[in-house]
C-alpha cells in the first residue's frame, strides 16, 4: 500500500514538471523566528543568492541496479541484454560498464531537536560512511540541516575529517529543511571535477518543513544533473519516546491526576507518575506525531519520493543495527551498479523524458532513475552568449574545507 502511495506522489511531482522551468534553487534564508536577523556579512549575501542549475542534455548517464529474486546483485550481464527506452523510443547505448568512477558523496544529516535522542547513533555512523561507501578513492562532504543548512566538512578524502565531523554533531532548531539541504548538496556536487560519480545520502525524518525550495524543483534539478539520492529515515516517535525528563517535556495531565495505573497501595502522586514514566512523555505531542505520520503516508513520504525520483533507494532505520545495514547496502549497491550512457535521439520533444530499462535475462529486476527534464537551449546572440554559471558566495561556515 505504501509503495503505491509513493508512486502516486512521484507521478504527481513529475506531472508538475511537465511544464519546464529553469531549475533555480533558492539559497536558504535565515529563520527570523528562531535566531536574530543578520543584515550584513557573507551569510546575508548568501541568503540573497540563488543556485542556478542549468544543464544542457547531450549525453544521458543511467545508473542501473540489477538484482535477482533473492535481492542479490547481478553483475554478469552483457551489453546485448540491455535495452534503453527514452519516452518509449529505443536508444543506442554508447558505453556500458560496472561503476568504476571514484565517488563524490554528499552526506546530509538532520540535527533538529526533534531527533536529539537519536544523535548518539548517528554520530557513530561516520566510520561506516568512510569504510563502506566512500572507500579509498572517494571523497565526502558533510552537511547538517535543521532550521539552518550548514557545511560542516567540505569534500575531502581524509576519513578522519569525515568521522570527526560526525562525532561533533550537535542538535539545532525544530524545522527540518530537507529540500534546502538537498539543493545545497546539488550545488556543491555539480562543481566536482568531471569523471566522478556524484551521490547524496540523507539521514533524516520523513519531513520537510520550512524549506525555500519545493521538493518538485529539487527533484527536477537532481534528475538533470544525474545525481542519485539515497535516504535513511529516522523514527520521530522513537526519538520522542527516548527524550529524558531533564529536557523538560511536560506531561499533559494535571498534577495529581493518574495517567496510568500505579502499584497497589501507592497514591497517584506526580512523583509516583514520574517514577513510572508517565510524566516523562508529552502524550499529546505523540498523538500529534501519529496523526502527522498518517497524513505524511497519504501525501507521500518525501524521503521515499526523493529516492525513487532519482534512482536511489529509501531505507528505514529502527535503530543502530538498521542504520548500519542500510549504509552497508548503499555502499554495496554503488559498487555493483552498471553505468550506461546514450545520446537521446528524440530531443525535439521538450518536457519530461521517461527512462525505461528492459533486460532480456529472465528473473532479473532493474532499478534506475525514472527520467529527466529537457528544454531546448535558450537562443542568444554571440555577443551575449555565456556558459551556465552558478551564483553563490562561499559559505561563512566552513571550518573543515579541504583545499
Amino acid at each position: 500500500m505504501q509503495s503505491g502511495i509513493v508512486r502516486l506522489g512521484l507521478a504527481f511531482l513529475l506531472a508538475c514538471g511537465a511544464i519546464w522551468q529553469p531549475p533555480v534553487l533558492r539559497a536558504q534564508a535565515p529563520d527570523a523566528s528562531a535566531a536574530p536577523a543578520t543584515t550584513s556579512g557573507p551569510e546575508a549575501a548568501e541568503a540573497d543568492q540563488q543556485y542556478s542549475l542549468s544543464v544542457e542534455v547531450e549525453v544521458v548517464t543511467v545508473p542501473v541496479t540489477a538484482t535477482n529474486s533473492d535481492g542479490e546483485f547481478v553483475t554478469d550481464l552483457d551489453l546485448n541484454e540491455f535495452t534503453i527506452f527514452d519516452n518509449g523510443a529505443p536508444q543506442k547505448i554508447e558505453s556500458f560498464e560496472l561503476s568504476q568512477e571514484p565517488l563524490s558523496l554528499a552526506i546530509l544529516v538532520e540535527t533538529s531537536s526533534r531527533i536529539q535522542s537519536l544523535l548518539p547513533e548517528v554520530r557513530s555512523a561516520g566510520i561506516l560512511f568512510t569504510q563502506l561507501i566512500v572507500g579509498e578513492s572517494g571523497e565526502g562532504a558533510v552537511l547538517t540541516f535543521d532550521r539552518d543548512v550548514k557545511l560542516v566538512q567540505d569534500f575531502t578524502g581524509d576519513a578522519d575529517r569525515i568521522e570527526t565531523s560526525f562525532r561533533n554533531l550537535q542538535p539545532g532548531g525544530d524545522p527540518v529543511r530537507l529540500s534546502d539541504a538537498i539543493a545545497r548538496a546539488l550545488f556543491l556536487l555539480q562543481r566536482r571535477p568531471e569523471g566522478r560519480r556524484r551521490v547524496i545520502v540523507v539521514i533524516s525524518e520523513a519531513r520537510d518543513q520550512g524549506s525555500s525550495n519545493s521538493l518538485g524543483l529539487v527533484l527536477r534539478s537532481a534528475q538533470q544533473l544525474g545525481i542519485s539520492v539515497y535516504t535513511v529515515g529516522l523514527s520521530t516517535l522513537r526519538s520522542m519516546m527516548g527524550r529524558p525528563a531533564s529536557q523538560g517535556v511536560a506531561s499533559p495531565f494535571p498534577a495529581g491526576v493518574a495517567a496510568r495505573p500505579t502499584p497497589a497501595n501507592q497514591p497517584p502522586t506526580p512523583d509516583a507518575q514520574t517514577n513510572w514514566g508517565a510524566a516523562n512523555m508529552n502524550v499529546l505531542a505523540l498523538i500529534a506525531e501519529l496523526v502527522s505520520t498518517a497524513q505524511n503516508l497519504v501525501a507521500g513520504n518525501p524521503l521515499a519520493v526523493t529516492a525513487t525520483a532519482t534512482g536511489g533507494q529509501d531505507f528505514s532505520s529502527g535503530g543502530k543495527g538498521e542504520l548500519e545495514q542500510a549504509l552497508g547496502r548503499i555502499g554495496e549497491e554503488l559498487r555493483n551498479q552498471y553505468m550506461l550512457t546514450y545520446r537521446p535521439n528524440n530531443l525535439d520533444n521538450p518536457g519530461f523524458h521517461s527512462i525505461r530499462i528492459a533486460i532480456s535475462r529472465p528473473n532479473v529486476q532493474v532499478r534506475t532513475r525514472p527520467g529527466y527534464m529537457f528544454a531546448p537551449p535558450l537562443r542568444k546572440s554571440p555577443a551575449t552568449a555565456k556558459p551556465p554559471t552558478l551564483q553563490r558566495p562561499a559559505p561563512a561556515e566552513n571550518p573543515g574545507r579541504d583545499r
